[in-house]
């Protein structure tokens, strides 16, 4: 009878790793924790990525990087209920943990979830759903910490996000442009584990007192994918499509000389705003990844006045110093090693670089005639 009693008072911690989704916060996956006690009818999630849609200002603190996230706890039915409906596997790693250690451990997920610590501001690399698992796990297993079985050569930030963000190129293309100097650091296997499915991996080939601390996995949530339409109206195809008919519009008889100049300020408006964006974002934001932005040297907030500026003698200093930014920023970028454009940054690079030579040449044919009527009086 005693051992049945220790049995059914028997506390199991696992992490459930859920599978990437289609919305933009969901593309890197979610993680949770989830303890049960058969004998008690206890089976809760704790996940700590909860936020609330009716925040005042939402987008502009989510953006800002002033949106507060919390531990909230839920039913595993309902947790897993959420998922079928978002139609997201769940996988469960149950942990070995001792009785005391998983006790402690679903103590301190009560006692935050019950305080203000439950509230917390958001760092993607470094202070997310999955780290914050990750810091219980290593409070409760001190006094014997995790040894890794594997460790995966260092690799970027910007190039570890790549599978996850390659479903939706768009956010991969905003992302790679508002990600500074921060994502192209190197990322250690420790440092990786801010991903989710990187989490999973880790403890899959994590040992303990010679042990394997994942003591089963077991998928909660099966689920078939259908398959992703081709995208066609992506980043790279519509940069490559306004590259064509800039070049066109070049080809136009003088007497259409409107619609090159329409397409050349257009353009250049929209990347000077793009470039006023990333300045206020790196001013403003407190998402740490954004800072120390250097693609701001090529994408820069003054090809808004370049936009508009009548072609004139006077311009071509301060032009010539806009397109050395742009050389600078991108080929400097490869030497230096501070940012690696990807292909859609390189191609706006381009003809960044392309149409300001053109307003360059432009400001000089401009000033021969003026030149010629001065000799003349």
């Amino acid at each position: 009878m005693e051992a049945a009693a220790v049995t059914n008072d028997t506390l199991a911690i696992s992490l459930l790793t859920c599978a990437p989704g289609s919305e933009t916060y969901a593309l890197f996956g979610h993680s949770a924790l989830r303890v049960t006690n058969p004998g008690r009818g206890l089976d809760h999630v704790y996940n700590y990525g909860t936020f609330d849609f009716r925040t005042s200002n939402f987008y502009w603190r989510f953006l800002r990087g002033d949106l507060r996230y919390s531990l909230s706890a839920s039913s595993f039915a309902e947790f897993r209920e959420a998922y079928r409906q978002e139609n997201r596997a769940v996988t469960e790693q149950v942990l070995a943990l001792r009785q005391p250690e998983a006790r402690l451990l679903h103590q301190q997920l009560e006692t935050t979830l019950q305080s203000p610590a439950r509230f917390y501001r958001y760092q993607f690399f470094t202070d997310n759903c999955t780290t914050r698992l990750l810091g219980h796990l290593r409070s409760v297993t001190q006094a014997q910490p995790l040894r890794y079985t594997y460790a995966d050569s260092a690799i970027r930030y910007r190039q570890l996000l790549a599978p996850y963000l390659a479903p939706a190129p768009w956010v991969s293309f905003g992302m790679n442009i508002g990600l500074g100097m921060p994502a192209d650091r190197y990322a250690s296997f420790e440092h990786r584990l801010f991903l989710p499915l990187e989490l999973q991996r880790a403890l899959a080939h994590a040992s303990r007192l010679g042990r394997p601390f994942v003591q089963q996995t077991r998928p909660l949530l099966n689920v078939t994918l259908p398959p992703r339409p081709p995208q066609v109206f992506t980043p790279l195809f519509c940069l490559v499509g306004l590259g064509l008919l800039l070049l066109l519009a070049q080809l136009l008889p003088t007497s259409y000389s409107l619609v090159p100049r329409v397409l050349h300020s257009s353009f250049l408006a929209a990347a000077g705003l793009l470039g006023c964006f990333l300045v206020g974002l790196q001013l403003i934001s407190l998402h740490s990844p954004v800072h120390t932005n250097y693609q701001v040297l090529w994408l820069q907030p003054t090809h808004l006045f370049w936009a508009f500026v009548q072609p004139r003698r006077v311009w071509h200093p301060f032009l010539a110093s806009a397109l050395l930014g742009i050389v600078v920023g991108g080929l400097g970028g490869w030497i230096v090693d501070y940012v690696r454009p990807t292909s859609e940054s390189g191609l706006l690079l381009g003809l960044l670089f392309w149409q300001l030579l053109v307003l360059f040449r432009r400001c000089g044919r401009v000033s021969e005639p003026l030149k010629q009527a001065g000799m003349a009086g």
